[in-house]
């Protein structure tokens, strides 16, 4: 990025670091209390809710019932038919259905699968510690036990070497360090064994194989599911077991396929003598025992969540319905009612009243807070400047909610002039001017806050009508065309002209629309497209008078009113070209130099060069005090003190302002008006009175000579004072090339940037030096190099002598500080 100038050193721009970020983003505003930033954000608030309420009751249809109460026996004293499709609930077959559905909800069991887990590993823990106890005091027994069950041929020296090794080993098993190792084998089990057991399991030594068999009888049992007893069990209802710690379940026809402790204790023996050879009937009943001891209920009856299903089985099941078509006759005139009768008025009532129904209102208020929401969330996003200017806010909210309840206005109106016409109501609502509201939006803002608003308000006239996607589609076309013609509103005529479109939008709509019901070629479809087209001559006429009143009442200014105050027949213009000609020229060339610069960096270049044409009106009031005014060798300041001539130029702000408020000027140009110096030194004048100032009597104060301000508040304003300056001080050069206007403009706005008066701007670095470019180029344009011809040299010469002959001249344009500085 360029720099301006060399009065921006290291030190001046870490001073200035905190009025203008350097990463180009914008400028800090002045910081706020915190009271002025909780009023804004309750504001706010209000805002949000207000919004909501209104919206939420604009949408929520309503419907007052004009049936009389009936009783079966009456006598119907006119026909009545069926306004719409409604469906009857038979409420006898519905509670049959549920009834079924509770009576078929199964049993839920909790099936804790962990326990079988703890159980078998208990055991493998039990069997392991005698095998490791076997190999740590009786290695060479153990060895040889595992090598005989291997052997597959016996001879004399093993039979006696297995004698010795069983002497050897009865005698280990008959310690008391091994019996004490059994107890904790018990302990482990949390069973007590019989001696008998106990010596079963010590004549096959602990095997691994007795531990698996055990482990593999327990698993088979318990997987299939344990409950205490079948005494409880609903035999007739289905089963459903829940696996405790896991997301499964297992759904089981009928409680038969799950079995009780004394089930389970005849289930493990009859495992246990198919899967034990029967010589082995020692180990059979052992092992028998410790399965039966080992295995415990793991199936539990879940009555709470049995309920929970119950319940929502019933809840599941959906009401029988029987249907009644729109115009179906209910019940004839002089017929007596009955009990069906009864039910279908009463069910039509139930349906149109429900419509206004508590949770009806809530869903509408959800939506449309999710919809702002969303409109929200994009402003703050992409339009953080819009979100802070509480009266654009309110002005976009009054807009929507305004809009809606126009178009539910005309609704309405078409609704009673239908229901007694021979046109339907459908036709008859193609003419609500949806459009309004983007149009105004399309006007007042930006183009993509027009596009976003245009997409809310199509989906909320979606939910206000009834079957409303063709008329939300309509909406949204019409609020795209306007959005479309957003930069193309400069005469009032351009809203007519936009309504048109709006208009021609609206049957290529509704023509499709109505191919796709085969409805076109038809009374129908005709009148749908004659009150489509005629729906966009009606937002061209209600925005054509609602837009001078916004103008008024929100102090805002579209480019209509923009391009009306450019004209120059303007009163304050005309008046102004008559009694300070030089001002006015000077006025003219600002705004040049603003409008071009406004466009390079993205401001309003429109409204800035406007500004520019009413920010020095003031000085119609003592034009003869500024310099491009004083056609003559005479200049008003001479003989008055320099704090008098400050308070005259410092004055042409107050009288600009009376002027402009006078003429009724929107409030933003006075705004201009009021900040085009900023807090300026008026420099020439404070240093006259510096050099005359006695201190002993009298000390002159700078802030005596700076512009009451304020300082610029946004880019257009800021831009504003920029040009002011660096055209009056362009006017001085003697010779404008290209780089000295460059080194000119350059060092006019860094003198402003170190005084401070862009601090509040909103104006980035790059911002400085896009303008500073834009200047140039203009001045360039302005200032571009002209032949001399002989005789215009000749008259040169002429005038330059009779201007030695003068005694005094007229002073610098001391209103500006650029060209005072340049004559001091």
């Amino acid at each position: 990025m360029k720099k301006f100038g060399k009065i921006i050193n290291l030190k001046s721009f870490k001073n200035t670091a905190n009025k203008i970020n350097p990463k180009g983003a914008a400028a800090e505003k002045p910081a706020t209390g915190s009271d002025d930033v909780m009023k804004s954000a309750l504001f706010l608030w209000v805002m949000a809710l207000i919004a909501t309420a209104s919206l939420t009751i604009l949408l929520t249809p309503s419907f007052k019932s004009d049936n009389i109460s009936h009783n079966p026996g009456d006598i119907a004293l006119r026909d009545i038919k069926a306004p719409e499709d409604i469906l009857i609930e038979d409420k006898a077959t519905t509670i049959k259905n549920k009834k079924i559905a509770e009576e078929t909800s199964p049993d839920i069991y909790d099936f804790d699968t962990k326990m079988t887990r703890d159980i078998t590993n208990r055991v493998s823990l039990a069997f392991d510690l005698m095998t490791k106890f076997y190999k740590e005091r009786v290695p060479d027994i153990y060895s040889f036990i595992e090598r005989e069950e291997e052997r597959t041929e016996i001879d004399t020296e093993s039979i006696k070497l297995k004698r010795e090794m069983t002497v050897r080993l009865n005698k280990f098993e008959n310690s008391d360090e091994f019996r004490a190792k059994e107890m904790e084998f018990q302990a482990i089990l949390k069973i007590e064994l019989s001696d008998k057991g106990i010596k079963s399991l010590r004549w096959h030594n602990y095997k691994k194989e007795i531990r698996d068999n055990i482990n593999d009888f327990i698993s088979q049992v318990m997987g299939i599911g344990v409950v205490g007893s079948m005494e409880f069990v609903n035999m007739d209802r289905g089963t459903l077991l829940r696996e405790i710690g896991a997301d499964t379940e297992r759904v089981l026809p009928d409680a038969s396929s799950i079995i009780d402790i004394r089930q389970a204790d005849e289930l493990i023996k009859r495992l246990a003598e198919e899967g034990i050879q029967a010589e082995h009937k020692s180990l059979q009943a052992v092992i028998i025992n410790i399965c039966q001891k080992l295995i415990q209920p793991n199936l539990t009856f879940n009555k709470k969540e049995t309920e929970k299903r119950r319940e929502e089985a019933v809840e599941s099941e959906k009401p029988v319905f029987y249907q009644i078509k729109k115009g179906e006759m209910i019940i004839r005139e002089g017929e007596r009612f009955t009990e069906e009768h009864v039910l279908k008025l009463k069910s039509l009532e139930s349906k149109q009243a429900g419509v206004n129904s508590v949770m009806a209102v809530v869903g509408y208020a959800v939506i449309v807070m999710l919809f702002l929401y969303i409109f929200w969330i994009y402003l703050k996003r992409f339009k953080p400047l819009l979100i802070l200017d509480i009266q654009s806010l309110l002005l976009l909210e009054l807009i929507l909610i305004f809009n809606i309840a126009g178009v539910k206005l005309f609704i309405t109106m078409f609704e009673a002039i239908g229901y007694t016409g021979s046109i339907e109501v459908s036709s008859y609502i193609y003419a609500v001017p949806f459009a309004v509201g983007p149009m105004l939006v399309a006007i007042l803002f930006e183009v993509d806050v027009a596009l976003i608003f245009s997409l809310l308000n199509s989906f909320l006239i979606g939910f206000l009508i009834k079957d409303g996607f063709a008329y939300s589609l309509v909406s949204l076309a019409g609020g795209l065309i306007t959005t479309y013609k957003a930069n193309q509103y400069k005469k009032r005529s351009s809203i007519l002209k936009t309504g048109l479109l709006v208009s021609a939008a609206s049957a290529v709509i509704i023509i499709p629309l109505n191919l796709i019901n085969n409805t076109l070629i038809s009374k129908t479809g005709f009148y749908d497209v004659a009150f489509g087209l005629l729906g966009g001559v009606i937002v061209a006429i209600i925005v054509s008078g609602a837009l001078p009143l916004i103008e008024s009442l929100f102090h805002v200014t579209s480019d209509i009113k923009l391009l009306e105050l450019s004209d120059l027949n303007h009163p304050l213009l005309s008046e102004l070209v008559v009694q300070a000609p030089g001002t006015y020229h000077h006025s003219i060339i600002v705004g040049n130099l603003a409008e071009d610069a406004a466009e390079a960096i993205g401001a309003n270049p429109l409204f800035a060069r406007v500004a520019s044409y009413f920010h020095d009106i003031g000085k119609m009031r003592k034009p003869e005090y500024f310099i491009e005014n004083q056609h003559g060798a005479i200049n008003k300041h001479d003989g008055l003190a320099p704090s008098m001539s400050s308070l005259i130029l410092t004055s042409h702000i107050k009288d600009g302002v009376e002027l402009a408020r006078s003429h009724r000027l929107i409030p933003r140009i006075i705004d201009i008006i009021k900040e085009h110096h900023g807090t300026s030194l008026i420099t020439y004048f404070y240093n006259r009175a510096k050099e005359m100032e006695d201190p002993s009597i009298h000390e002159v104060r700078e802030e005596d000579f700076r512009y009451p301000g304020p300082k610029p508040n946004t880019k257009e304003s800021a831009i504003v004072l920029l040009a002011d300056s660096v055209e009056a001080a362009s006017r001085t050069l003697d010779e404008p090339t290209s780089s000295r206007l460059r080194g000119l403009v350059q060092k006019i706005i860094d003198d402003k940037f170190i005084d401070g008066q862009l601090d509040h701007s909103n104006l980035t670095l790059n911002d400085l030096h896009k303008i500073t470019n834009s200047f140039v180029r203009i001045l360039t344009g302005i200032f571009h190099y002209r032949i001399e011809y002989p005789e215009i040299e000749n008259e040169k010469e002429e005038r330059a002598g009779l201007h030695a002959n003068n005694d005094s001249e007229p002073k610098p344009h001391e209103d500006r500080p650029e060209e005072s500085k340049k004559a001091g």
